[in-house]
């Protein structure tokens, strides 16, 4: 009965490990950085992360369009700009999907100047999403 009482207790807890990990997967998937919204087009910045060493970005976005669908078949977001500290760098649309008629996700990335502190103020900022006019700019902080 003791034997069975430990399996017991450390089949429990591995459960409750592998539950808390579940959630919280879960919840850095949903969330936002920060959000820009303009003629029914919301951009949206899920994430980042830093690659190669310090030297790129890479930045994950949503597009929602309350209006319909955006054209398919060119970048999504088409020269995004960066300022990194005081340094504007121009960004690349490295990727994207269409999820449903009214969202897309993608990632665009940007190489990061040599010289930037431990933690950066950042503006992203982009006067078109596909081809559609506007302007969205969204301000958040790095740590490198």
């Amino acid at each position: 009965m003791r034997i069975f009482s430990k399996f017991t207790k450390a089949g429990f807890a591995l459960f409750l490990s592998f539950g808390f990990l579940f959630v919280s997967s879960q919840s850095t998937l949903a969330a936002e950085i920060g959000s820009s919204e303009n003629n029914g087009i919301k951009l949206t910045i899920n994430n980042y992360s830093i690659k190669n060493y310090g030297q790129e970005m890479v930045v994950y976005y949503t597009v929602q369009t309350k209006s319909g669908q955006l054209m398919d078949g060119q970048n999504l977001i088409n020269k995004p700009d960066f300022t990194i500290g005081n340094k504007f760098v121009q960004g690349t649309d490295a990727w994207h999907k269409k999820l449903n008629n009214q969202q897309y996700q993608g990632a665009v990335t940007v190489q990061l100047p040599q010289y930037i502190p431990a933690t950066s103020n950042v503006s992203f900022n982009t006067d078109s999403i596909s081809s559609q006019k506007g302007q969205w700019t969204i301000n958040f902080e790095i740590k490198k």
